[in-house]
C-alpha cells in the first residue's frame, strides 16, 4: 500500500532551486494544523471513526488513552480536538483544511488549550481557525498507509467514504462532500463564497505573486520582511494549479528565516555509515558544542573538516560509530575550545537551535 500523510504537508523552499513566479504567498502561522470533517463525526465514539488514531505505532496495540468522543475537528495525527460546542457551532458543514491560531508567538499557549481533555470555554475565545483549503472526500481519503512515529493507520476510500456518507444526515445543511478535483485557486474561490463574515473561521489571506521570476522573488522578499517585522515566523507558497494531496508535496513550500549564532567546541561524536548514504565511519560525525550551557551536536562539515588529528583517533572512531569521543581525541581542523558559527532555523522550547548547520570557525 502506498505511503501517505493524514494531511497535505509542505516541503522547504530553496532560493535558486524553486521558482515562486505565479504562486500564492501567505504568512506561515505559528499554530496547530487541523482538519474539520464538516461535523459528520461530532459526538460519535472515536474508536468507530475509520481514520482515528487509536493504535500505538510502537506496539501495534490499541492505545491506552483515547479521547472517547470525536468532535469533527482532528489534529494532523488523527486525534480529536476537544473544543467547546459554541466554537464548533460556528464552523461550516464542509471539509476544511487549516490551522488553529491564537496569535503570533502564542504556540505553546495554543497547544495547551487544544490538547486538553475538557475544553476551557474562556481560553477557546482566543482561538481562531485560519482555513487553507477545502479538499473533497476523495482527496482526503486517498488510499494509503499513514506510518510515522505518531500515527499508524491504513486509509481506505471505500471504508472512509461509506462512513462519511452514512453520517451526513447528522449534519443540517451539509453539502455533498464528494466534490470534484479542484485546484487550489478553485478552492480559494469556493472558500471566499462559503466563509463570509466569519471572525472565528476565515479564509487565510493569500496574495498571487507576479509571473515574472525576478519580480516574484522581490515581492516574496518584501512580503517576508513585512511578516517578520510584525512578529511572524515565515511564509508559505502554493501552486495555484495544484490539487490537494495527503503527502509532503513540492506544490506547497515553506520558507523561514535562519539565524546565525556561536558555540564552543567541547568534543566530537564519531561518524557512522548508514543505508541512507552517510559514509562517515572513522570521521567526525558531529561537533559537540556548548551553547548557552546546553549541548548542541553540529553537523554540516566537509569531509576535510571531519578528519581527526591522528590515525589512532581515526581508528578509535571507526571502531565505535555514533559514540562521544574521549577527551584525549582531537580533530585535525577543530580543537576543543574553538568558537564556531552556525546557522539555525529556530529555537526549541528548551532553547536548543533546530536544524543547526556549521557556517565557519571564528577562533
Amino acid at each position: 500500500m502506498a505511503r501517505r500523510e493524514f494531511l497535505q504537508l509542505a516541503k522547504k523552499f530553496v532560493l535558486g532551486k524553486h521558482d515562486p513566479s505565479g504562486m500564492y504567498i501567505s504568512e506561515k502561522l505559528d499554530g496547530m494544523r487541523v482538519f474539520w470533517d464538516g461535523g459528520v463525526t461530532r459526538g460519535l465514539p472515536t474508536d468507530t471513526v475509520p481514520w482515528a488514531n487509536i493504535i500505538d505505532p510502537k506496539t501495534g496495540d490499541r492505545k491506552k488513552k483515547i479521547k472517547p468522543v470525536a468532535t469533527g475537528l482532528w489534529s494532523r495525527y488523527g486525534n480529536p480536538i476537544i473544543a467547546p460546542d459554541w466554537w464548533l457551532n460556528q464552523l461550516p458543514a464542509m471539509f476544511l483544511d487549516g490551522e488553529l491560531f491564537a496569535g503570533r508567538g502564542n504556540f505553546q499557549t495554543l497547544m495547551s488549550i487544544s490538547k486538553k481533555d475538557v475544553a476551557d470555554e474562556d481560553a477557546w475565545r482566543e482561538v481562531e481557525f485560519a482555513v487553507f483549503g477545502a479538499p473533497s472526500l476523495t482527496s482526503v481519503f486517498q488510499p494509503g498507509e499513514i506510518k510515522n512515529p505518531n500515527f499508524h493507520r491504513d486509509i481506505r476510500i471505500a471504508v472512509c467514504g461509506s462512513f462519511v456518507r452514512s453520517n451526513m444526515d447528522r449534519v443540517a445543511g451539509i453539502d455533498s462532500l464528494e466534490g470534484g478535483t479542484l485546484s487550489f485557486e478553485e478552492e480559494i474561490n469556493l472558500l471566499q463564497a462559503s466563509l463570509l463574515g466569519g471572525d472565528l473561521c476565515y479564509l487565510h489571506p493569500h496574495v498571487r505573486l507576479p509571473d515574472d521570476r525576478m519580480k516574484a522573488e522581490e515581492h516574496m522578499g518584501r512580503f517576508m520582511d513585512t511578516v517578520l517585522d510584525q512578529g511572524g515566523e515565515g511564509v508559505m507558497l502554493r501552486d495555484p494549479s495544484s490539487v490537494w494531496t495527503p503527502k509532503r508535496v513540492n506544490s506547497l513550500l515553506k520558507l523561514k528565516p535562519f539565524t546565525d549564532d556561536q558555540g564552543t567546541v567541547t568534543g566530537y561524536v564519531s561518524g557512522r555509515q548508514t543505508d541512507k548514504g552517510s559514509k562517515l565511519r572513522g570521521l567526525i560525525g558531529a561537533l559537540i558544542l556548548d551553547y548557552s550551557g546546553n549541548r548542541l551536536e553540529l553537523s554540516g562539515l566537509t569531509n576535510e573538516e571531519r578528519k581527526f588529528a591522528t590515525k589512532h583517533d581515526e581508528q578509535w572512531a571507526y571502531d565505535r560509530p555514533g559514540e562521544d569521543m574521549p577527551a584525549w581525541v582531537e580533530g585535525a581542523y577543530f580543537k576543543v575550545g574553538d568558537t564556531v558559527e552556525f546557522r539555525y532555523r529556530e529555537l526549541s522550547d528548551d532553547g536548543i537551535p533546530k536544524e543547526a548547520r556549521y557556517l565557519r570557525r571564528t577562533s
